[in-house]
């Protein structure tokens, strides 16, 4: 009998210990070893799987679905160059039966996704994924299991390859001829947030969330609801849905960026710069959260930090104007004024309407001297404009939030 308190993993193994006992009975029962197998997959048992796909490959049952069975086998544990060989060799398999060209045109295009190869992934999965049409409206008709998986894999990689305009034209039109999968319009919707549609952003995130079990629910739709919880200054729900994704996926940079301004909005200063730290380890190329990171660390006193993120920040794009603006701010307070009114000078030359550089000025003339009005210049600075995730920046920080009385004393 299962624990109903173990974990998941734990309940694999049992249901996997039971389904060996079945085998020791019925040793050529195909479907028991295929749920053996898959069972096994599920929870690491990587010795056990290999026994049971030995053991499906000497019967004569269903011999292609084994050798596909074998790719997964390798697939599961991130083996790609095993997985190439057999989905290769299955892929020149003559008058291939109903269904074998999606699920190897998937599981192929999967690799190069995980392997960082965007755009070879969009370029594979175009001449199909670009000439399928449907009728109807709407979203939430059942494609094929494998049409299904094979949407939210090209998705994820126009996503990541910036392809933004091709991926929100090709989910509005497939949505239109009600052939956009439910779980594909939840990975769509995130980026239908960075395209600024956030009309989509919710319409797709909520109907992903609605439906199917929490295990069938992308990380980008829980990502979506928290960059739409936050720009609705709702920081509880947006912390809720940022911990669900990083319950799901522990290493997902944009669910601790999402996660670090929502603490933000909720005036936890700890806890923001913590998830800042988290997400620009993950993902280091994104500016906004440097940006983040920097005020969290300018508002909390922490010159030097600050320091280091706009500099990091300014490496990643030389032409970005709040970069410098928000470096020009940490140099007026440190004192470093010569430096501090070069940053400034640039900001505003790139950005006349930059903020953050005629903050530094005020700082350098003398006309800002109380510690609070940090505070204020952030709200002002970040009002009105699009945060990095979503949602007005203005309202990231909270009134009661005011700095060390040292951070600005430093400027003189």
């Amino acid at each position: 009998m299962t624990d109903s308190n173990a974990s998941p993993a734990s309940a694999a193994r049992q249901r996997l210990d039971r389904l060996d006992g079945f085998l020791r009975e019925d040793p050529s029962n195909n479907a028991l070893l295929i749920d053996a197998f898959e069972t096994a997959l599920s929870c690491g048992e990587w010795e056990r799987a290999r026994f049971h796909l030995k053991h499906g490959q000497t019967l004569l049952d269903e011999p292609l679905a084994w050798r596909l069975r074998e790719g997964d086998f390798w697939l599961a544990q991130h083996r790609y160059d095993e997985a190439l060989e057999v989905l290769e060799a299955l892929a020149r398999t003559p008058e291939p039966p109903p269904g074998l060209t999606e699920v190897l045109l998937h599981n192929l295009a999967f690799i190069e996704l995980r392997r960082g190869r965007y755009a070879d992934c969009v370029n594979r999965l175009a001449p199909m994924l670009e000439a399928q049409d449907g009728a109807g409206q709407g979203v939430g008709n059942r494609p094929p299991v494998a049409n299904r998986a094979l949407q939210q894999v090209w998705l994820r990689a126009l996503h990541h390859d910036g392809q933004l305009d091709r991926a929100m034209d090709w989910a509005l039109k497939t949505e239109q001829q009600n052939s956009l999968d439910v779980q594909a319009a939840g990975v769509a919707s995130l980026i239908a947030v960075d395209a600024s549609d956030f009309a989509a952003a919710q319409r797709w995130s909520a109907a992903s969330l609605n439906d199917g079990s929490p295990a069938d629910h992308p990380v980008e739709s829980l990502v979506s609801q928290a960059s739409i919880a936050l720009a609705a200054r709702d920081a509880g729900r947006a912390i809720q849905f940022a911990d669900a994704a990083l319950k799901r996926q522990p290493e997902d940079g944009r669910a601790w960026s999402m996660r670090g301004f929502a603490a933000l909005l909720a005036n936890d200063l700890p806890g923001a710069r913590a998830a800042f730290l988290k997400a620009v380890a993950a993902m280091p190329q994104h500016i906004g959260t440097w940006h983040g990171l920097g005020w969290t660390q300018i508002v909390q006193g922490d010159l030097d930090a600050a320091h280091s993120s706009f500099s990091t920040a300014l490496a990643l794009d030389r032409n970005f104007a709040e970069s410098h603006g928000g470096l020009s701010v940490v140099l007026a307070m440190q004192s470093k004024r010569q430096t501090a009114a070069e940053h400034a000078e640039l900001a505003l030359r790139l950005d006349k309407a930059n903020l953050s550089g005629r903050y530094a000025q005020a700082l350098l003339s003398g006309e800002v001297k109380d510690a609070s009005d940090v505070q204020r210049f952030a709200r002002r600075l970040l009002g009105g404009r699009t945060a990095p995730l979503g949602g007005d920046m203005g309202d990231i920080f909270a009134p009661e939030v005011t700095p060390p009385a040292s951070s600005i004393d430093k400027a003189g």
